[in-house]
């Protein structure tokens, strides 16, 4: 079932490093992301013919989507984070080059004179009270309002697009924190560098300009559909039609809450405005997180991986960093099983699903996400081709999980039609 010499092991596909330096990925780095390699190869080995649809139901930035389009091939993504969703579809936004150009002094002009920012004085945005740290200084707040609503008033939908997320990324680069792993981090000697307008301003034209270039030389020749929602429901819905190819990558078992890993974007970008709004986001994810109180599982009859990994976790729990834990644990394979069954229906006769998952420590163990997926594809209907292992990920290492120093991520290859189980 396990293949440690898949092809594509230690090849650099479930990260996304080399999206910093490709057209229209560049836009704006998501960490989270993987690589468009990983499209292209699954496309090749599932023998996907153009007219073929390639389907994403956690299509975050769009590496999926992005790729496919750019590989003249049907593409759906589904993504629930409606900034993530935004940013997908920005950047499979076509233009009038000189309409976008035109628009860039008047964007600029909007910026240098400022907004007085909603955001000055909520929660860690900006400096205020006894805070000892915050994230933006006032006038970046103010430069990136004046834009933003600068933006409001030009009627092309795509340059609106193109340029919001222009100032979202020049906002995130004069940003005092910097994103690492599940939460922001204070950038170095963070409170003696200058981030102002004119900094502001800098990497707003510096973003334009690459833009631009990446437009005029990358088209995109096959619009993508692009549908924010929780794949949980959407699958479910006439919105998807039948895919030949699912390339994708649900959130890992890891505690993270990736809501607020983008809630600097979430706020600036006007997508939620105010934390019930953002509550209620976190509502509508996987359950892989505890930082909501979600629907709790009721199904748990996953396998005897699962049976074993759980009983563990169970009589450990003072191993553990929050009580609720074990059941993030059931209501993520229940979350997976559902995706997995709604897929399945979904899925042409020839159909591939490729699943990249990461596995997890809890209680000191390290739990196989990606083989008690595996065993959860027979509940499923889908056929069991090969769980091929892409790399070990180094681990920082925890006093819950002192022991456990790497952990697997590998990619679960599913088949509608024949295969083994």
């Amino acid at each position: 079932m396990l293949n440690n010499n898949f092809s594509l092991n230690n090849q650099g596909v479930s990260n996304a490093i080399d999206t910093r330096s490709l057209p229209r990925h560049r836009w704006y780095y998501y960490k989270e992301g993987f690589s468009p390699n990983l499209v292209e190869k699954a496309i090749e080995y599932a023998n996907i013919k153009k007219g073929g649809i390639i389907l994403d139901p956690f299509n975050g930035s769009g590496t999926t989507t992005l790729t496919a389009s750019l590989n003249g091939y049907k593409a759906v993504g589904i993504e629930v984070n409606p900034f993530t969703s935004f940013l997908s579809t920005a950047k499979i936004s076509n233009s009038n080059l000189r309409e976008l150009k035109n628009n860039i002094p008047f964007i600029s002009d909007y910026i240098m004179e400022g907004e007085n920012s909603n955001l000055k004085g909520f929660s860690t945005f900006s400096k205020t009270g006894d805070l000892d740290k915050w994230l933006f200084n006032d006038e970046v707040l103010d430069a990136f309002y004046g834009g933003l609503n600068a933006v409001k008033t030009i009627e092309s939908t795509d340059i609106k697009r193109l340029i919001k997320l222009a100032l979202i990324s020049s906002a995130m680069q004069n940003c005092n924190a910097t994103r690492d792993g599940k939460c922001l981090r204070y950038r170095e000697n963070w409170a003696s560098n200058i981030c102002n307008r004119e900094t502001f301003l800098h990497s707003f034209e510096i973003n334009m300009n690459m833009i631009l270039e990446d437009i005029e030389h990358e088209p995109i020749m096959q619009k993508p559909k692009i549908i924010t929602g929780d794949a949980r429901s959407v699958l479910s819905t006439n919105e998807i039609e039948k895919f030949n190819l699912c390339i994708t990558s649900p959130p890992y078992l890891n505690t993270f809450d990736y809501t607020d890993i983008y809630r600097p974007e979430l706020f600036l970008g006007q997508f939620v405005n105010n934390p019930n709004e953002l509550y209620n986001l976190r509502l509508k994810t996987v359950r892989s997180h505890i930082q909501a109180k979600w629907k709790e599982p009721e199904f748990s009859n996953f396998g005897e991986l699962y049976k074993e990994s759980i009983n563990h976790v169970c009589s450990h729990e003072n191993e553990l960093m929050h009580k609720r834990i074990p059941l993030m644990i059931q209501a993520y394979f229940e979350d997976m099983l559902c995706i997995l069954k709604k897929l399945r229906a979904k899925a042409e006769p020839n159909a591939q699903l490729w699943f990249v998952v990461s596995n997890s420590a809890y209680a000191n163990k390290e739990i196989p996400v990606d083989l008690i997926i595996a065993e959860m594809s027979k509940l499923t209907n889908w056929k069991l081709k090969e769980v091929g292992v892409l790399r070990e990920i180094k681990r920082r290492k925890t006093k819950y999980s002192p022991d456990i120093t790497t952990l697997r991520e590998s990619v679960i290859i599913l088949a509608a039609g024949k295969g083994r189980n």
